[in-house]
Parts: C-alpha cells; sequence; structure tokens
C-alpha cells in the first residue's frame, strides 16, 4: 500500500535524476504497463497515448526521471516534483505533486522564502 510516509520516503531517497539511464530498468517496466496503457518511447522521451494532448502529464522526458519504482498494483515514475502511479492491473493513473516546504522561521521573519 503506498502511504504518505512511503510518498515522502521515496522523495527523500529519490531526489536526484540517475546517472544511467539502464538502472530505470525501462526494459522491465514498459512492457508491463504496456497491457493496460497506450506508452510510446523514443530516445529521449516517454509518451502515455491515453492522456489528452494538453495533459502536463502526457509526456515526459526520460533524463527528468529520478527512479521507476514497483508496487503490488502500481509503477511510479518518481521525478523531482512529483510521482506518475500506472496501473499494472487496469488503465488507472494518479499524480502525486510533492508539497512545498514551509519557510523557516527565519525565512518568515526577513522576507526570504
Amino acid at each position: 500500500m503506498i502511504t504518505d510516509n512511503v510518498i515522502k520516503e521515496i522523495y527523500k531517497k529519490f531526489n536526484k535524476p540517475l546517472k544511467n539511464r539502464e538502472d530505470l530498468q525501462l526494459d522491465y517496466f514498459l512492457p508491463i504497463l504496456k497491457e493496460f496503457h497506450s506508452i510510446e518511447v523514443s530516445d529521449e522521451e516517454i509518451i502515455l497515448n491515453d492522456l489528452e494532448e494538453y495533459n502536463p502529464f502526457r509526456r515526459f522526458l526520460i533524463r527528468s526521471l529520478n527512479a521507476v519504482l514497483e508496487f503490488d498494483k502500481m509503477i511510479a515514475f518518481v521525478f523531482r516534483n512529483h510521482i506518475l502511479f500506472l496501473g499494472k492491473e487496469d488503465n488507472q493513473m494518479r499524480v502525486h505533486i510533492k508539497p512545498e516546504k514551509k519557510p523557516s522561521l527565519f525565512a518568515r521573519i526577513f522576507g526570504r522564502g
């Protein structure tokens, strides 16, 4: 189950893009997703053809991925500011937007942040 604590740990652990594209294991994850999602892959980007043309999550650069993780019923594409969850057993898609950090006391007092 994907809880808030799990999501916090994902953001903490995968805060930078991986150096090697092979570490993302896209060759393993994409065939699993193609059964329920219309996914197109090029050298530089992944396109989710299920989504409308102007949806901001329809296409993304592979180099901006921090990780790809597998859960029981979902596969998560982890980015710096959001996580895109795609269903393995259906065409479900969820997006988690990383909450902004609250400004520190110093920043609030002196207006920096």
